[in-house]
């Protein structure tokens, strides 16, 4: 009963969150919007080191002062989406676990058929992101906490080193 009780008190505070989401780019109150583009493109970017070339490449990519051009002037469209959407996902497929391609693929195509206004689909970007990267972080702290095992330590041995 308690956990069936947390579980639904949880659901109700991703609801707000995301009604937030859509409320602040219908109301064109984007700071909140922008902040969590930024935070998206961040917590991509926490995976990959800080003075490599793959670091610069998400940023470049990720670029929250063209983003938040695109919401400011009303000029975020379903092509635009639809690169965020593909520029986003390709990251995260290259970062994650090959585990996750499948469910990985499965929370783009949620955000690809999406239909409502462009508040709405944003919304859905957003957490359908932050759900995928929420797994990609529980998988990486899954795998640090683990590097002992013998399994993690074959797949270390045959991982060639980057210089980046």
């Amino acid at each position: 009963m308690e956990e069936q009780l947390q579980e639904q008190l949880q659901e109700q505070l991703h609801n707000a969150f995301y009604d937030t989401i859509k409320h602040s780019i219908e109301s064109e109150e984007h700071n909140y919007v922008i902040k969590l583009y930024a935070e998206i493109r961040d917590r991509l970017a926490s995976h990959v080191k800080k003075d490599g070339v793959t670091y610069k490449k998400i940023h470049e990519q990720f670029d929250v002062s063209f983003f938040e051009q695109l919401l400011t002037h009303r000029q975020i469209d379903w092509n635009s989406i639809r690169g965020l959407i593909n520029t986003t996902y390709q990251w995260i497929h290259d970062l994650q676990m090959p585990l996750r391609d499948t469910s990985t693929e499965e929370s783009k195509q949620r955000i690809m058929v999406s239909t409502g206004t462009m508040a709405e689909v944003v919304a859905v970007y957003i957490k359908e992101v932050n759900v995928t990267l929420d797994l990609m972080d529980k998988d990486m702290r899954d795998f640090y906490k683990n590097r002992q095992h013998p399994v993690v330590q074959n797949i270390l041995r045959h991982v060639p080193s980057k210089k980046q």
